[in-house]
């Protein structure tokens, strides 16, 4: 029963979605085929959504037979003159064509017309990623986060370069970066590779020469990958909540404690160190963390919960029972009026003027608005509880987009560090020119990646399959219909791409033999074709396989 369920949940989550983003993906891809195809004279035979055996379909007044096939795993344009799917030409048929057919017939029709026709599929793709990009920033916009170190890592490469908390980054390699993502995105394809990061600090700009480490990281839904990390953060991984009766508690983990290591492994958030417990339930593992300047180890046995991940599915995961959030003071600003009214770092604030709260942030809201007005907070120090008199004054911080603005301040943080945050809004041609930009990145990334693999700076189990797609499709719908578009969006890039490499019996192979032609005067022999083609589909078939076999062992592994 609970198999058929397992079933029945991966369908619904993972395969109707996969059908769904494919279909539309491949649809584009062919329609691209299609419309120059007819635009240059050429007579389309049929237009198949899937492979294989029809399922229905109908056939419109130019003769061409629309359908969709039995498997939803391509599709293909059959022009008129072509033995089969992969537009390979029926040579009998074309010799036996009359003059007038010939020129109707895609082996027929003159070489910059065949050309356009083949390139249009990928083209195709590419414009359907930027429209959707597109659509999505101007609907959406989107919210990025100032390039400014927050945090860095014991023994990290950022660290040992000498990046410290409160750099902005300003630029690597030369290029300027304004977001955070844009580093992150950077740095992770380049393990093992010098980068030169730019920062300014104290108003004068810096250069330091960094190499990225090669680690392996796991997203929400528990898919590993690998990329660079320098070790920087946006907030630290500072402990500020501990449960009384869990793991930590009882292994001796305090509040206020800063996480720097796990197993040996530096973490750069609190939530490298969440998965990697979550991952590891009921067994044991040692935690490293720095307290009064100093650092220790503390072995735990994470306790074993049961969970549901963001794809329904459900599992055992590992807790030690520890929060980044609590009303646990871990700062205060030199000369405030918390320093001055005698507030300490670890205070755990209870209340202030009778009202309970549960976070710093509370504190901070309730006193914004309260300027040269005397506020009580009740604190927990040692076991006792401590009514303090403390009066906000006004200072200028960011808000939550990076503005600046005046308000009410007592100088008390939580440990974790503000992130200036913006958010951007678009206009409809701003969009476009984002969603090129963004097509753009993911080219580059896939040929950077591509780079890495060769060059032996990432193994090639990342290359996935269907299998893959059809469970990332699923994931992505857990997160609402914008992340589909987006994934289908990044698919889109990739169908493109892989139709463009040169390879017999893809687009790009089509088009590495028109090239041939064009500076032979005349086309590959039909021996010498078919041959290209056979060794093309081996080609396209072992790649099959092979991340095939990468999706299965990222399952059962």
């Amino acid at each position: 029963m609970g198999s058929a369920a397992g079933i029945i949940g991966f369908l619904t989550n993972n395969v109707i979605t996969f059908v769904f983003v494919l279909s539309l993906l491949v649809f584009v891809h062919e329609m691209g085929h299609y419309l120059v195809g007819r635009w240059s004279g050429i007579r389309i035979m049929a237009f198949s959504l899937g492979f294989g055996p029809e399922i229905a379909g109908f056939t419109d007044r130019h003769g061409t037979r629309w359908k969709l096939s039995i498997i939803p795993l391509g599709g293909y344009v059959r022009f008129f003159g072509d033995e089969d799917a992969s537009s390979k030409t029926d040579v009998d048929q074309l010799s036996a064509m009359t003059e007038e057919e010939r020129a109707r017939s895609f082996a027929g029709a003159k070489l910059w017309k065949r050309a356009a026709t083949v390139a249009a599929g990928p083209i195709a793709n590419f414009i359907l990623a930027i429209a959707i990009f597109a659509v999505l920033f101007s609907v959406y916009g989107r919210t990025v986060a100032d390039p400014v170190v927050a945090m860095v890592t014991r023994d990290g490469a950022a660290a040992e370069a000498g990046i410290e908390p409160g750099d902005r980054l300003v630029a690597i390699d030369g290029t300027k970066v304004t977001t955070f993502d844009e580093v992150q995105r950077y740095v992770g394809l380049r393990p093992g590779r010098n980068i030169v990061l730019t920062v300014e600090r104290d108003g004068q700009k810096r250069d330091f020469g960094i190499v990225p480490k090669l680690v392996e990281d796991t997203d929400q839904f528990g898919n590993k990958m690998e990329m660079g990390r320098i070790g920087i953060a946006l907030v630290d991984p500072l402990v500020t909540a501990v449960a009384p009766s869990g793991p930590a508690a009882q292994a001796g983990v305090q509040a206020g404690d800063r996480l720097i290591a796990v197993d040996g492994n530096n973490v750069a958030t609190y939530y490298d160190i969440a998965r990697y417990i979550a991952d590891r339930p009921g067994k044991s593992l040692v935690l490293t963390v720095e307290r009064n300047g100093q650092s220790r180890d503390i072995p735990i046995v994470p306790e074993t919960r049961a969970a549901t991940d963001a794809s329904g599915n459900k599992k055992d995961v590992g807790s030690i029972g520890i929060s980044p959030v609590d009303p646990l003071v871990a700062s205060i600003a030199p000369g405030s009026p918390a320093e001055e009214a005698g507030i300490m770092i670890g205070d755990r604030i209870l209340s202030v003027d009778g009202r309970a709260i549960e976070a710093i942030g509370e504190v901070q809201r309730y006193v914004a608005s309260r300027t040269d007005k005397a506020v009580t907070l009740s604190v927990e120090r040692g076991g006792k509880t401590l009514d303090v008199q403390v009066v906000p004054r006004k200072a200028e911080e960011p808000d939550a987009f990076g503005k600046q603005m005046e308000i009410s301040s007592i100088g008390i943080t939580d440990g974790q560090k503000p992130i200036k945050l913006r958010y951007e809004t678009y206009g409809p041609l701003q969009a476009l020119g984002e969603g090129v930009k963004q097509t753009g990145s993911i080219v580059s990334g896939t040929f950077e990646y591509l780079g890495n693999v060769i060059g032996g700076y990432m193994k090639a189990d990342q290359l996935g399959g269907p299998i893959r797609v059809a469970q990332l499709s699923g994931q992505m719908a857990t997160l609402g219909f914008s992340a589909v578009l987006q994934f289908a969006a990044i698919l889109s890039v990739s169908i493109g791409l892989l139709n463009l490499m040169p390879v017999p019996v893809l687009d790009g192979g089509h088009l590495m033999f028109y090239a041939i032609e064009a500076v032979r005067g005349k086309p590959l022999g039909a021996r010498a074709q078919d041959i290209a083609f056979r060794i093309g589909f081996a080609m396209v078939l072992s790649l099959m396989v092979f991340a095939t076999w990468n999706d299965i062992s990222s399952r059962i592994g």
